[in-house]
This record gives C-alpha cells, structure tokens and sequence, in this order.
C-alpha cells in the first residue's frame, strides 16, 4: 500500500510555518500545522502523525513539553527539534529526551525532506522488527497442513479473502487453528510489512477488556496512574486478531462497531475521538447467528463482520490427515527433543505408514 507520510509542525512563526508547510507539501508530505504544545497534543491524539517538526521554543512551552507529554500518552512519534538558537548541550538534551534529530535554523528544504524521510523508515523498521520478533516463533505453522479436501478449499478461499483487506470472521471449534490463519492472513495480505496484534477477548472482564483495545486516560479510573495506549492503536496500519469475540460483552461490540464503520474510538476516560487504521480479523468458537437471536450479540456487527468468512473444519472431518499432523508435530518435537528420543524416532516407522482409526 502506498501511503503519504503525515508530517505536524509546530511553529509559531506564521510565516516560517507557512513556508515549511508550501515546501514540503510539494515534496510529497501531507503536512498539518500548530502554534502552541497544547494544539501540537491535540493535533497528535486526534490522528498520530508519521514525524513531528517543532521549534524549541513556543509561547506555552518548549520542544521538551511536547516530548513528556508524548513519552506519558506512550506515542511512539519520530520527533525533529528545530531551533534558531543551537548549542551542543542543547542538541544532547534535545537527544536524552528522545528527539530523533536536533536542526538549527534556517533549515534548507531538501535537507529537512531527506532527514524527515529517513527518520520515518527508521522508525518504521524499528516497529517491523519488534513485531516480527514476536511473530517468528508463533508464525512458522502451516494453517492448511493435509491433504483432505477441505483444507483445499480453505486455501483457496483464504488466498482470495488475503486479497481484499477487509474485516474477516474466523469459524471454528477451540484448537482448529483460528490464531495460526489469522496470522497467515496478515503476512499474505497487504498490510504484511505492519503490526500484527491478538486478543483473546474470553475471560477478560468488560472494563479490563475496554480498556487493553482501547486504551485509558490518566485518571480514568482507580489505578489508572498513567495514560495507556490501547491495542487498537498499537496495531495502527497492520492487523488486529480479536479471538473468540463471541465473548465479547454487549458495551464493547458496540464500541467495536463504530472501529469496524468509522474507523474511530475514544480512550476510556478520554472525549477525544481517536482514528484508526487497522484491519479486523474476528474470530469465535460459537455460532453467532444463535447469540444474536437471544441478544447476546449485536445483529448490526454480526452483519458487519460476517461479510467474509472462513470455517475451520475440525480433526474429527478429515481423519485421513491425523499422519501427517502426528508426522508434523513429532518432528518439531523433536528438534528440541534429547538426542535419545531423536534417534528413536528416526529409527521408527513412519506415523503415515500407520492405519488410522475410522
């Protein structure tokens, strides 16, 4: 996916501002602009920018205020400090408190455009990285392992559904793999390069589980001791894998709804609404349809999830698999296993070989 990289600026200098604003936007940056830290925070948690542009010093702050505030919100935003007054000690400070880049005035475009290119990669890179770490133990399965039918027409459909980015609904009983073709979907679909996040929303309480998708406030309620960035967030431009989402509890679907419309959310204890871009894959063990006709499940995002869907078939439909998966598993196994059971298994007749009880 091509995307135009978001650029704030904080200047006070109408002028100034508006040259770096005209000079960059024909650069190719979307470019949004504010005067005051107070406005830069609002602009931020309206829709968190690709990089922030801010001189040192504004008339309600400095550069350093906008950085804290950042830090305590936990917004991880590439930050350039600009200023018409450098000093060494000053860049180091700048560096300490987590400025990406420290540029005296006046800044020539083509450079400021070079920088700010390469701080966004780099942040981004940084972010890929930590997701794959995550991902690479987990993602190293095979959510169409056999040979039966079945799990032919699930690649299918699911090489298909990879295709289009939209919301996806998972069926299937506990154990079929729903979290294994969750991920397989990210890495084979558009947003592959982003953040891949699950939740499993079963066994979470209402307010717990608001609070991990969404995020808090400082404040918003007891032990709330600072503000938290929620899930949701967190997943921003990449995928969200909400796990038995059956189980969600009625307040929460509807806040879930308004992600799946509008693409927006509010922090709890927060009246800022907040936007978002991340695919939703929705996944669940029950039948939806029977929770919706004893009101357990709202009709209105059961209909907007359910637009595309994949089943799971279980073990017990397709027996003729069970040796390849018995061969499969052994065979992880034993990478780790002592070399004794290694050579066991070695040494033993395939688990394909043997007959399998109909």
């Amino acid at each position: 996916m091509v995307r135009v990289e978001s650029v704030l600026i904080v200047e006070d200098d109408r002028a100034l501002r508006e040259v770096m604003v005209e000079g960059l936007s024909r650069r190719g940056f979307h470019m949004r602009e504010a005067e005051r830290v107070a406005a830069a925070i609002h602009e931020i948690q309206n829709l968190p920018p690709s990089a922030i542009l801010v001189d040192y010093q504004l008339p309600d702050g400095t550069a350093f205020d906008l950085l804290e505030a950042l830090r305590s919100q936990e917004l991880r935003i590439p930050v350039i400090v600009l200023t018409g007054h450098a000093s060494f000690d000053l860049a180091v400070k700048a560096v300490k408190n987590g400025a990406e880049q420290f540029i005296p005035k006046p800044v020539d475009l083509s450079v400021l455009e070079a920088v700010l290119l390469k701080v966004i990669e780099n942040h981004r890179n940084s972010q890929k990285e930590a997701a794959h770490r995550l991902e690479r133990v987990r993602y190293d399965k095979d959510p169409f392992l056999g040979a039966n039918e079945a799990m032919h027409q699930l690649k299918k459909s699911a090489l298909r559904v990879a295709e289009v980015n939209s919301t996806v609904l998972l069926q299937g009983e506990t154990g079929t793999g729903k979290g294994v073709l969750a991920r397989w979907l990210h890495k084979t679909g558009p947003r592959s390069d982003e953040s891949f996040i699950d939740l499993n929303c079963a066994g979470l309480s209402g307010e717990l589980l608001e609070s991990e998708l969404f995020g808090h406030q400082k404040g918003a309620f007891t032990g709330a001791v600072n503000s938290k960035l929620g899930l949701l967030e967190a997943a921003n431009h990449g995928t969200i894998f909400l796990d038995e989402i059956g189980d969600m509890e009625a307040v929460i679907q509807s806040k879930i709804l308004k992600v799946v419309e509008e693409k927006r959310f509010h922090r709890v204890g927060d009246v800022l609404e907040r936007k978002v871009d991340v695919q939703i894959i929705a996944a669940t063990h029950r039948d939806l349809k029977d929770l919706v006709a004893e009101n357990k499940f709202r009709s209105d995002l059961y209909f907007r999830i359910s637009a595309v869907r994949l089943r799971i078939p279980p073990l017990r439909e397709r027996l003729d698999d069970l040796p390849i998966i018995t061969d499969r598993l052994l065979l992880q196994l034993g990478r780790y296993a002592p070399r004794s059971f290694a050579d066991h298994r070695r040494g033993s007749r395939s688990l394909a070989a043997l007959p399998v009880a109909r």
